[in-house]
């Protein structure tokens, strides 16, 4: 570990990546790609699974890839293997101007030294970071990827939307969306469609079988019972107190349902004392974060995702690529894997009642389900695979590096 201070902007931590220090210079595709820095905010659940999958396919190509993240980010751990270096940044989450214009300095003073060819910002904050940095040190090639939208009912979130479109217009060479939904939005803020491409999440789908993994007594689950299933950050856009109130009107029709929600956050407390009002505690099961979410899905019958706001989904594609069929809100990328009546079933966001009465419906008919589960499958295989999605995100560099 280095500590580079003195005349820097802001104190910075440099952690050395693949046990090398001397830089090379690769030829692909008959272009030099050199230097490629990511830069990010803490992230979890999708957006932490995305760039873990697209880091480990860009290293098989020998990539030179650095990464800027907080110190406090798990991502940045598990990230740090495929990285040449990894530079600590902390972003402020109060949005305070003095420390941003100092993560701005500092990433900037990175381009600059270490020669950094391509800057790549994920996520709203980070992204703003990332692109003034990029225009400080006059580092002209830079793709953002746009992970989800903010919330813009607010006047902050009104006001940081309009930054963000601003400052994409003049710095952004490329954008990637995670949905055609987002692509849309991004429109109309006055971005240019000719320089924005949808490269929809992957993952791999020879992790996920129909069969096998845990057990259902391993978690006190009966034989006989169903199973609805979620996995999902416990924070209030995730939309899992309206799966609670759908659980509580299923519950009271059938008493062989159970209730799987796994995953953490700020929100666990509050919605297990909700299942405790509604009387629901002993149907519902909180079964924390858990990294083995392959072995986890052939437990489910069902899968349900009420999220209030989505980019596109990596538990719909999981749970999809387990053959697994799925109820989810109809809000952002979702209608784009889901499609009524072929690969699962769509309900308007925060209705308990629809979302209730369209897992009734599944667990009325096995046999409905089962074939929105395989269909579901196929679709996932043919069009969401990790290969796909590195493979794309390879063309938008070449692209970019190609640029004057």
């Amino acid at each position: 570990m280095l500590e580079a201070a003195g005349s820097s902007p802001a104190t910075l931590t440099i952690f050395f990546g693949r046990g090398e220090m001397t830089p090379r210079i690769f030829i692909f595709g008959g272009i030099l790609l050199t230097k490629i820095l990511h830069v990010i905010r803490p992230a979890q659940g999708g957006m932490k699974k995305h760039l873990e999958t697209l880091f480990q396919g860009l290293e098989q190509d020998r990539f030179d890839l650095y990464l800027a993240a907080p110190a406090s980010s798990d991502l940045s751990m598990a990230l740090r293997p495929f990285t040449r270096k990894t530079f600590v940044i902390e972003l402020d989450e109060n949005c305070n101007p003095l420390q941003n214009w100092r993560v701005i300095c500092s990433l900037a003073q990175i381009i600059r030294q270490e020669k950094i060819d391509l800057v790549h910002t994920h996520g709203v904050r980070a992204g703003m970071m990332g692109q003034a940095a990029a225009l400080l040190a006059r580092c002209r090639k830079v793709v953002a990827t746009i992970h989800n939208m903010h919330n813009t009912t607010s006047p902050f979130s009104t006001l940081l939307c309009a930054l963000q479109s601003s400052l994409m217009r003049i710095s952004v060479s490329h954008t990637i969306t995670v949905s055609e939904a987002i692509k849309c939005e991004l429109e109309k803020m006055w971005l240019p469609q000719e320089k924005m491409t949808v490269i929809y999440n992957g993952i791999d789908t020879d992790q996920f079988l129909p069969s096998g993994g845990i057990s259902r007594s391993t978690l006190g689950i009966p034989d006989n019972m169903s199973v609805i299933g979620t996995v999902a950050r416990l924070e209030p856009t995730k939309g899992i107190k309206y799966l609670l109130e759908a659980a509580y009107l299923i519950d009271k029709e059938y008493d062989s349902v159970y209730f799987l929600i796994v995953g953490d956050g700020p929100e666990r407390e509050s919605l297990q004392q909700q299942a405790r009002m509604l009387g629901i505690e002993e149907r519902v099961i909180f079964y924390g974060f858990r990294r083995d979410i392959p072995s986890l899905l052939p437990l489910f019958d069902i899968a349900a995702i009420p999220s209030l706001r989505e980019g596109l989904s990596i538990f719909c594609l999981e749970a999809l690529a387990s053959g697994r069929p799925v109820v989810a809100s109809a809000v952002g990328g979702l209608p784009e894997i889901i499609h009524p009546g072929k690969t699962g079933l769509l309900v308007p966001p925060g209705d308990p009642e629809a979302l209730a009465e369209a897992l009734v419906v599944l667990l009325k008919n096995r046999e409905m389900a089962a074939s929105l589960g395989s269909q579901g499958k196929e679709i996932v295989v043919q069009y969401f695979t990790c290969s796909n999605m590195i493979e794309r995100t390879r063309e938008i560099y070449r692209m970019v590096l190609r640029e004057d």
